[in-house]
């Protein structure tokens, strides 16, 4: 029988008020009977607040959205420019978890101590990465207003080491006001076999033609139309957060072929075509200059005819990625207009910071080489053209393209420069009026959203959040620009800092200190004291005249404010990347020394971060697997660490032990043992140690079964300690390190201890 819910509906209405009369009795009305009702069901007597949808990109330059003057097509989000405000004065920070952080708390990233990326947390205050319960998230001061929370996608602004099954999960999404979560707690991921979690229960999609952002966008659309068993849907934040377009790269290949041929023009005309849109829609000053292209970068004029091809090949692959994420948004856009719900919903389009320039002069067909180097030559990428952007490779382009995506900003991300900080925002939110389609060019940071997202829909700043009071934002409304209401401040300031670089804004003034300017080492040395540059931003957006020597003055004026906000904000003590490298080396050591280098597992674990597991890269190690099998002719696992774009593996092949290290460039080291296990109960030992060499990269590598050793062999071997994958025990998530075994595939048989003994060589 089909029930007719509206029916039914207005049956339960009807009765409920005919309860209402009957327990009024006789001393009260019908009209009187229905305004009882009417405080019971307040909900539906009231204009619903608006729904709040954010899309965080990933870094994406402030001149990479065809709305912004942009090369890459993104229609749908052109389509909530022509509804919204596009923000051309909008700053961040430089890198990806401390504006998340920044963005959801509304406060500095410094004051929820994510003065950095959670890689590179150091334990000070204003570092540690762990957010402060007095920092309570947009989500939560929505949810306490009735608010559904969703978030999906991208969430790294967390310990790394809390990152495991078993948690702690106090800064997952679940724990930060969000009701459900569907994404990966990590930078980055593989978007055709990527690493998920379903709230805390990790998710392994499979499905010929996967994408990840196909993926999101039908999680999202579920999400949404969850709301429907309510009599009433109450209203939604969704935090949509893809890892598009952070490396790697990868598009469905139809995508890429719409891109072919399209950036041939190469980076150098690219920039002066963005620059002259730019100008032409008039959200940057005529007279504008271009930035100067940094001393490591060429002149397109001056490449090869192979390397401009590699290099516009790498630039049809960003784009094709970025335009494929955007049509997936437009299908959320389209469920919500299906659904009456678009008019009323506040649509948020933001990048977490600027173009990123971690792919180096060159571009890299795998993304790890960025944190091992070096990496690789034009050539050794030109080997991969074909496959650029293809589930083979985990890619990001040559630097050069995300100069042209800042244009005119100068640098790129991880630096204080504008090409760091200074990123698209848009904004479109109900009863906008005639500002729909315009541009705003007052200063705004992202600290700033959540104050103005709670203005623009009503909802006071909750006081206290999980038992925890409140501390005041830092950022600052501006709702104003959206609804006429209010103004902006007279006077403005706001530090910024990322290892190492500083910089300081105030009124139109900036002052920058640069400390390492190729961010893809990550291994150079910091400069903390760099002498400070100025620069008139009203007029000069591109920095590219020093003003320090003409206006002493104002320089001093500008560098007291940094030094302010320094001790007010934690900011203090400044330190780069290779410092707090260190840091993490020296407290892996003492944890190290205080387990005696000893991992113990009782069975099968998944989804390890490496930071927690076994670092057997050291070369140096053994492992003893306890194990039982029904035919003792088996294929699976036994560990793995990452996939098939670097790691190593511990497993059984038709019963027979094997170990296999894969290099971030795809070259396989195998070793097996030609004796198979055999059924039942079994203790199999694999021993990596030094050979007696003069080659430190040559090591004897012994198996053994049940006490007698099986294997006995030297072999030049190298493990990666950086790998895109986890580190699991009786099985291997997403992709496999060995093409002898599926990928997802667990151990065959039963699984007991397993345990690691690692060697204290450094």
């Amino acid at each position: 029988m089909v029930i007719d819910w509206r029916l039914r509906t207005c049956a339960v209405t009807a009765s409920l008020a005919a309860l209402a009369v009957g327990l009024a009795g006789p001393a009260l009305g019908r009209e009187q009977a229905q305004q009882v009702l009417a405080v019971a069901k307040p909900a539906e007597q009231q204009q619903q607040r608006p729904n709040v949808l954010i899309w965080m990109l990933d870094d994406v330059g402030f001149a990479q959205l065809s709305c912004f003057g942009g090369l890459v097509a993104t229609p749908n989000i052109d389509r909530v420019a022509a509804r919204g405000v596009r923000y051309s004065n909008y700053h961040t920070t430089p890198i990806c978890s401390s504006s998340r952080a920044a963005m959801l708390t509304g406060r500095n990233a410094h004051t929820v101590n994510m003065g950095g990326h959670n890689m590179f947390a150091r334990e000070l205050p204003g570092y540690n990465g762990r957010i402060p319960a007095s920092a309570g998230t947009l989500a939560e001061n929505l949810r306490q207003a009735g608010y559904r929370t969703f978030a999906l996608g991208k969430w790294d602004h967390l310990p790394v080491g809390d990152t495991s099954p078993s948690g702690p999960f106090t800064y997952w999404p679940l724990r930060q006001g969000f009701d459900r979560f569907y994404g990966f707690v990590a930078s980055e991921t593989d978007n055709f076999h990527p690493h998920l979690w379903r709230d805390t229960v990790p998710v392994n999609p499979e499905g010929k033609d996967y994408h990840l952002n196909d993926d999101l966008a039908d999680e999202a659309i579920d999400m949404i139309r969850s709301r429907d068993g309510e009599a009433r849907p109450e209203p939604f934040m969704m935090y949509w957060a893809t890892g598009t377009a952070h490396a790697p790269h990868h598009a469905p290949q139809e995508w890429i072929a719409r891109y072919q041929g399209k950036f041939d023009i190469g980076w150098d005309k690219a920039r002066q075509q963005i620059l002259e849109a730019q100008v032409a829609r008039g959200f940057v000053p005529k007279g504008t200059k271009l930035a100067p292209r940094p001393d490591s970068m060429p002149a397109w004029n001056s490449l090869s005819p192979d390397e401009k091809r590699l290099f516009a090949r790498q630039m049809e692959v960003f784009a094709a990625a970025l335009s494929h994420a955007d049509e997936q948004f437009g299908r959320i856009l389209d469920e919500l207009g299906r659904r009456d719900e678009l008019d009323n919903t506040i649509v948020v389009i933001v990048s977490d910071n600027g173009a990123s320039a971690e792919g180096g002069p060159e571009g890299t067909f795998n993304e790890l080489y960025f944190a091992t180097g070096p990496l690789p030559s034009a050539e050794e990428n030109l080997e991969r053209l074909d496959a650029w952007g293809g589930p083979e490779t985990y890619p990001h382009y040559a630097f050069g393209w995300a100069v042209a995506g800042n244009t005119p900003n100068r640098y790129y991300k991880q630096t204080t420069y504008e090409g760091g900080v200074r990123v698209p925002l848009i904004v479109s939110t109900p009863g906008i009026g005639g500002k729909a389609g315009g541009w705003n060019a007052d200063f705004t940071y992202v600290s700033d959203l959540l104050p103005s997202i709670l203005d623009i829909v009503g909802v006071e700043p909750a006081a206290v959040v999980n038992g925890a009071k409140q501390s005041p934002f830092d950022g600052i409304s501006f709702a104003y620009t959206l609804t006429g209401k209010g103004a902006a401040p007279a006077s403005r300031s706001q530090y910024f800092e990322m290892f190492g670089h500083r910089g300081f804004w105030e009124d139109g003034w900036k002052i920058v200190a640069p400390s390492r300017l190729n961010a893809w080492d990550i291994t150079a040395r910091a400069k903390t004291d760099s002498p400070w540059q100025l620069y008139d931003l009203n007029s000069d957006q591109g920095e590219v005249t020093d003003l320090a020597g003409r206006n002493p003055k104002k320089l001093d004026e500008l560098a007291a404010g940094f030094e302010a906000a320094a001790r007010r904000f934690n900011i203090n003590p400044i330190a780069g990347q290779r410092t707090a490298a260190i840091e993490a080396a020296q407290r892996n050591a003492a944890d190290f020394r205080a387990r005696g280098g000893k991992w113990h597992f009782t069975g099968p674990i998944a989804r390890m971060f490496k930071q927690s597991a076994p670092p057997i890269e050291r070369g140096d190690f053994s492992v003893t697997a306890h194990v039982e099998l029904d035919a003792g002719t088996e294929t699976g696992p036994i560990f793995a660490l990452g996939g098939q774009h670097g790691g190593a593996a511990f497993y059984l092949k038709d019963g027979m032990p094997r170990f296999v290290a894969r290099s971030l460039g795809g070259d396989v080291t195998k070793v097996s043992a030609a004796q198979a296990v055999g059924p039942g109960p079994h203790e199999i030992t694999l021993s990596i140690k030094p050979a007696n060499s003069s080659d430190a990269a040559v090591k004897l590598v012994t198996m053994a079964l049940d006490g007698t050793t099986i294997l006995r062999e030297e072999i030049p071997l190298s493990i990666n300690g950086v790998v895109p994958e986890s580190f699991d025990v009786g099985r291997d998530d997403a992709t496999s390190v060995s093409d002898d075994y599926a990928p997802n595939r667990e151990f065959p048989g039963r699984l007991g201890s397993v345990t690691f003994e690692v060697g204290d060589r450094r």
